[in-house]
């Protein structure tokens, strides 16, 4: 009956916020450990669902993603991440969440001075107005609730010194297909260098970097202007990949 009813609030329901204490709850009850141990000993290892690399999937709609997998995610030291869609973690195994959460304000982190770090069994992970710090890489079993619906196409990461936003990612599948085109472009010779231009002020720094690289290719001065700008980039990463390729290049013509 349990069963039932949460899976019933699934399809009923879109936000992880309505369903936390049941999901939290739902998996307690399922005792999944015990479950997963009897099933490493019985001819029928799908009994509890389809079994893959990502891990063992229990539940699947057009809004949800439930499944039993391994999770040894960690941040960067002194690296606070967003992500892109909301989730709920629940471990079960003998091991436990250290995450420090910290609310995002305007493009900013909130910063109380206080140690935040949190450990836990239970995680809420929100795709807005929230940054997080995962302390560790100590892999382990836990049954995620993964919202499928994208809130967030650019997740900023943030400097816990100060708050500021270092760098972003691409929160959807565009990075891969942004990188495809980008090197597509080049071959069309000096046609391509405006559309390249274009996507060196792209939102995500990935995109941003990889056009200016393909750009050198079709109009060299173009690309060296526009590697000169990224001197004065808001994100530190490009700033200090920009010198040092200026540098190089600079080295290089004078060598010439």
């Amino acid at each position: 009956m349990m069963t039932d009813n949460f899976m019933s609030m699934l399809s009923t329901n879109s936000s992880v916020e309505d369903l936390e204490n049941a999901f939290f709850d739902y998996v307690q009850k399922q005792q999944f450990k015990t479950q997963i141990e009897r099933m490493a000993l019985c001819k029928d290892n799908t009994y509890l669902g389809d079994i893959s690399r990502k891990g063992i999937t229990l539940y699947e709609d057009d809004t949800w993603l439930m499944l039993i997998t391994l999770d040894a995610f960690a941040t960067q030291s002194g690296v606070a991440n967003t992500f892109s869609s909301e989730s709920l973690y629940c471990v079960i195994s003998d091991h436990h969440y250290a995450v420090g959460v910290y609310p995002e304000t305007n493009g900013v982190l909130a910063l109380s001075g206080e140690n935040n770090l949190t450990k836990t069994k239970n995680l809420k992970i929100l795709a807005k107005d929230h940054a997080y710090v995962f302390h560790g890489q100590q892999e382990k079993v836990v049954v995620a609730l993964h919202n499928k619906s994208v809130s967030r196409d650019v997740c900023p990461q943030y400097e816990i010194a100060t708050g500021n936003k270092i760098a972003s990612y691409s929160g959807t599948q565009n990075l891969e297909r942004h990188k495809v085109l980008i090197g597509f472009l080049p071959q069309f010779g000096a046609t391509g260098a405006p559309y390249l231009s274009t996507l060196t002020k792209h939102k995500i720094n990935a995109i941003r970097w990889q056009a200016l690289v393909e750009l050198f290719k079709v109009d060299h001065q173009l690309a060296k202007s526009i590697l000169i700008e990224f001197l004065e980039d808001p994100c530190q990463i490009i700033r200090a990949q920009a010198k040092a390729t200026l540098d190089q290049l600079t080295e290089f013509e004078e060598a010439c």
